[in-house]
């Protein structure tokens, strides 16, 4: 039995790597995913989306208000006063930077696997890390009592001369937020690239252009930074705040 050029003796067919895939289905022309794309920038604002954009501004001014009763009356309010059980500020710390682990992992290991169809998901589950990320990086400020003094948990020269403990989780805290929010915006960055350039070329006002530079693709080395934060999950979060309090490690 003669063997197919491109198959094994089998039958299987071998993939050339010289040949990329198309990316685009259906031969589309360039005006057509163009149009794709900038659609959804430029069409009305639909009625559902308001409607979920009101009730989201609802929740979160209700949360600004409950944040402003705190800073009104005492971080007291969040039980801090219990010994042994986690407080309210560290619970809803560690739940969002799961949250933003969640986000991370999906996108990092479908980027990493080359998965064509990872685009509907990676600008939403990147965009989900980010906004966690923003979210858990309240508590931290919140925590030391007078938010106006939150500036002091960075590593800068104050009046007061006072250098942060870096033995303390809090710290941690801030080092590892400031971190994850950097690589999350950049590995969010690198993969809207393509429709930031897409939408320059529809924009009319030349301050919405931008420089070319702007939308180069950054080195791939960047495609799998976001997994080097991966080992350090919520388990792994658990140890370390255990590492001060008796309470804290039996609590874990």
């Amino acid at each position: 039995m003669p063997v197919v050029p491109g198959t094994t003796d089998d039958g299987t067919l071998i993939e050339d790597p010289s040949v990329r895939a198309p990316l685009v289905l259906g031969k589309r022309t360039f005006r057509e995913v163009t149009d794709i794309v900038c659609g959804y920038a430029e069409a009305p604002i639909p009625k559902i989306w308001l409607t979920a954009f009101t009730i989201c501004s609802m929740i979160a001014a209700l949360g600004t208000g409950m944040i402003l009763y705190l800073i009104i009356t005492g971080v007291g309010v969040w039980g801090l006063n219990n010994q042994v059980d986690w407080a309210w500020d560290i619970t809803n710390f560690v739940f969002w930077i799961g949250i933003g682990h969640a986000g991370t992992l999906i996108s990092a290991i479908l980027c990493l696997l080359k998965q064509n169809w990872r685009t509907a998901v990676n600008r939403s589950a990147e965009a989900m890390t980010i906004f966690a990320v923003v979210c858990a990086g309240i508590f931290p400020g919140i925590h030391v009592g007078r938010v106006w003094f939150a500036w002091f948990l960075a590593p800068v020269p104050n009046s007061n001369a006072i250098w942060p403990n870096f033995r303390s989780p809090l710290l941690w805290d801030v080092f590892a937020v400031s971190t994850y929010a950097t690589v999350s915006l950049l590995f969010w960055y690198m993969g809207m690239i393509p429709d930031l350039a897409t939408l320059r070329d529809r924009a009319a006002a030349r301050l919405h252009k931008g420089v070319s530079r702007e939308f180069k693709m950054p080195m791939p080395i960047g495609d799998g930074l976001p997994l080097g934060f991966m080992p350090r999950p919520d388990s792994i979060r658990l140890f370390i705040y255990g590492v001060a309090s008796l309470g804290w490690r039996f609590s874990s």
